[in-house]
């Protein structure tokens, strides 16, 4: 869920088009203009300042049936919004704007530039000008950038002919599309076809998700993949309903410990950290199918600190649970550890540390015996956008954790930067595979460590049909592996649990755990951010629960208990 706050950290910097596809993958087609609005705080005296013809046009054009055309014309709404809302924004920015709307709504047209400059009502040398002042490059460059994109996506995906291929996407000659090609793919379009036969590409990518595609070496995880009906080793059983005093539930966490089942998360009065968001928590003995009262863990009544999101260890035959507190949506203060009191029956808080790290998943085992957080890293009080781990050297989880990055930055090979990297670790091979998610481009990416998660390589991507969401995947005391993500579908309606058959990564098994609606929820509209744990031949996913088909509430927590016997 995008942050309602005009100036988030993590949302300013996106380019409108960027922008515009973050909110396409978020929510669903007719929820997306008022949360647009929503987002930018648009009011009714803000309205009257629209040009209303062009809002009306650009909305018109957003309910099409094409999604490149929606998220053009999203783009350019963003771009108004904009320029309503930012007093620096001149005359000659919102030009631009207007200028990149139409060549990227007439991109694979065969028009002159003067074409545009005349269709804009404006001088052709005025607007090539302004163009390269505002932007640093030519409309040229820009145009044929753009062009030659979707050209390498067809040459891949397709056995048209190259000279059919330089007509579909814009080019006046078969000559001139394959020097422009050169120019920036480095190769010819035969060439590249031929080097990139391997690039993996799904159907919901943008033009700048194929561009970083591209750019990625690719791993295969998928072999003749066996779908095994979920009726035939899965149960689920629903963990906790919303209340009337929390609404929205989210970042389940879930472990066993001493023959019962701990289950926690956070949760928040109406909308993801807003207000008190305290971690709750309750328990099962009988495998989740009953779960004990809720307990809390960590609460601040008056909202000044969010606490988010729990995570499980075992240490010396301890149970711990990590929290982290924030002073607003991602802004992490603090990393906390809590101990669980057998004697007294409670979670004890051992410590608080200033480490601006976010948690993403239970504590990982290492093959040299130290333990692993994977998670995020930013500064005290900022949004979190590196992927990091910290490593207990001690291999006791009370004491010392160093920190290791994933990634120097948070930047990936074409300029663009990870938002919400949530990472989760599998370690076959002697290596461990850290998958990760990022929302603004779609590419499933992941980094290896081949030396106990101390270096890290450059990104790979890979071939599980995710979309934008939390994965989760580890390893199971058989030596198989599994992983739990959301696929195909953009709005996290469809969940898949992922096995391997053997210890090497190769998933050849796929389990539908949910798609839309269920016979325990029928009504439920999405499910996503799973946890697991394995216990007893078990294996038990956690995740959140959208019970009605909107987006923000109700929320709650199901799991499901997977027989790993009957698979």
């Amino acid at each position: 869920m995008l942050r309602y706050e005009k100036n988030a950290e993590q949302y300013k910097q996106l380019s409108n088009i960027d922008l515009a596809e973050v909110f396409l993958r978020r929510y669903e087609p007719e929820q997306v203009i008022g949360e647009v609005f929503r987002y930018f705080s648009i009011d009714c005296l803000e309205r009257c300042k629209l040009d209303p013809a062009r809002l009306d046009a650009l909305t018109e054009k957003f309910f099409s049936n094409e999604d490149a055309v929606a998220a053009k014309a999203l783009g350019e709404m963003i771009g108004m919004f904009r320029a309503l809302g930012e007093s620096e924004q001149t005359e000659g920015q919102q030009l631009v704007e207007k200028i990149t709307a139409y060549v990227e709504s007439h991109l694979c047209e065969n028009i002159r530039l003067e074409q545009i400059a005349k269709a804009l009502s404006i001088s052709y040398f005025y607007m090539c000008h302004l163009f390269k002042l505002y932007t640093g490059t030519t409309l040229t460059h820009y145009r044929n950038k753009k062009r030659v994109l979707l050209s390498q996506k067809m040459l891949i995906e397709t056995d048209k002919k190259v000279a059919d291929i330089a007509v579909e996407c814009g080019f006046e000659s078969v000559s001139y599309f394959s020097e422009t090609f050169k120019k920036y793919a480095g190769v010819t379009p035969l060439k590249f076809r031929e080097e990139q036969k391997d690039t993996m590409y799904f159907p919901w990518y943008y033009e700048n998700d194929i561009g970083l595609a591209n750019m990625l070496p690719s791993l295969r995880l998928l072999n003749q993949v066996k779908e095994v009906p979920a009726e035939t080793c899965a149960e689920t059983y629903a963990v906790h309903i919303p209340e009337d005093a929390y609404q929205f539930l989210h970042e389940t966490a879930i472990i066993e410990y001493h023959g019962t089942l701990f289950a926690s998360w956070y949760n928040c009065p109406e909308t993801e950290l807003h207000g008190r968001t305290p971690i709750r928590g309750r328990r099962s003995k009988d495998g989740g199918k009953t779960w004990d009262d809720v307990e809390i863990v960590a609460d601040c009544a008056d909202g000044g600190i969010l606490y988010c999101p729990p995570v499980y260890g075992v240490c010396n035959d301890k149970l711990y649970l990590f929290l982290n507190e924030m002073v607003g949506p991602d802004l992490i203060h603090a990393l906390d550890l809590f101990v669980f009191d057998e004697e007294k029956d409670v979670f004890v808080k051992l410590w608080s540390r200033p480490i601006p790290f976010k948690l993403n998943t239970n504590v990982v085992t290492l093959p040299n015996g130290k333990f692993m957080l994977p998670g995020r890293i930013g500064e005290i009080d900022r949004f979190p956008n590196t992927p990091a781990v910290l490593i207990c050297d001690s291999k006791n989880m009370e004491e010392e954790w160093r920190l290791v990055k994933i990634a120097p930055d948070g930047n990936l090979p074409d300029g663009s930067f990870l938002i919400h990297p949530e990472i989760s670790a599998m370690i076959a091979d002697d290596t461990i595979y850290m998958l990760c998610r990022n929302d603004i481009r779609m590419v499933p990416i992941l980094y290896c460590s081949k030396d106990n998660g101390e270096t890290w390589s450059t990104p790979y991507a890979y071939d599980i049909p995710m979309v934008n969401s939390k994965i989760y995947c580890g390893d199971l005391k058989d030596g198989r592996h599994y992983l739990v993500a959301n696929i195909e579908k953009k709005h996290r309606e469809k969940l898949a649990l992922y096995l391997t058959e053997d210890e090497k990564p190769v998933f050849t098994k796929c389990i539908i755990l949910q798609d839309e609606g269920s016979k325990e929820f029928p009504d439920a509209g999405a499910w996503h951010y799973p946890v697991a744990c394995e216990s007893d031949g078990k294996l038990y996913i956690i995740y959140t629960a959208h019970l009605t088909k909107s987006w923000m509430n109700p929320r709650g927590a199901v799991v499901s208990v997977i027989d790993l016997s009957k698979i």
